[in-house]
C-alpha cells in the first residue's frame, strides 16, 4: 500500500483515530518511531486547528487526510472545506522572547514547520489543501553538504 486515506469529522473526538492510522502505515513502510511521533504531533496540531477555527457554522464537515511515501519523504495531505487559512503565511514566533511579551498563538505552526522538511498550502476549488513532508531519516552531514 503506497498511500492510505481517511476522512474525519470536524469533531475533536475524531482526532483519536489518527495515531492508529499513522502507526499502521508506519509499520507497513518500516518508518521510525521518531517519524511516527513527529507526524502525529503535526497532524494533531493542524487538524485540531482546522476543527477549532476553520468553520463559521456548527454543521458537520469532512476533513480528508492522505498519507503516502514519496522518495525519502512521508507526505501528509489535509484537505478541508473550511474558511481559507494559509498556515505558511503566519509570521515567525519569537521563542526566545519572555513569555509575557510573546503573542498568543502560532506556536503549533512553528512546531510543525520545525518538524517538517516542507509545508505547502493552496486554496483549490473552495478547499484548503495543506501538504506536509517529513524526511524519513535524518539528513547526514554528507547528505546536506555533499562529500567533504
Amino acid at each position: 500500500m503506497n498511500a492510505v486515506e481517511t476522512s474525519i469529522l470536524n469533531k475533536i473526538r475524531d482526532l483519536s483515530r489518527m495515531p492508529e492510522l499513522v502507526a499502521q502505515f508506519a509499520e507497513q513502510h518500516g518508518l521510525s518511531e521518531d517519524v511516527v511521533f513527529g507526524m502525529n504531533v503535526a497532524l494533531d496540531e493542524m487538524l485540531s486547528n482546522i476543527i477549532k477555527y476553520g468553520y463559521a457554522d456548527d454543521a458537520i464537515h469532512e476533513i480528508h487526510v492522505r498519507l503516502s511515501v514519496s522518495g525519502r519523504m512521508l507526505v501528509a495531505e489535509i484537505e478541508d472545506d473550511g474558511q481559507p487559512f494559509d498556515p505558511c503565511a503566519a509570521g515567525p514566533v519569537d521563542v526566545d522572547a519572555p513569555l509575557e511579551e510573546r503573542k498568543v498563538g502560532g506556536l503549533g505552526i512553528h512546531i510543525v514547520r520545525n518538524l517538517m522538511a516542507e509545508v505547502g498550502y493552496a486554496r483549490v476549488a473552495d478547499r484548503n489543501r495543506l501538504v506536509m513532508k517529513m524526511l524519513l531519516e535524518p539528513a547526514t552531514k554528507e547528505g546536506i553538504h555533499g562529500t567533504e
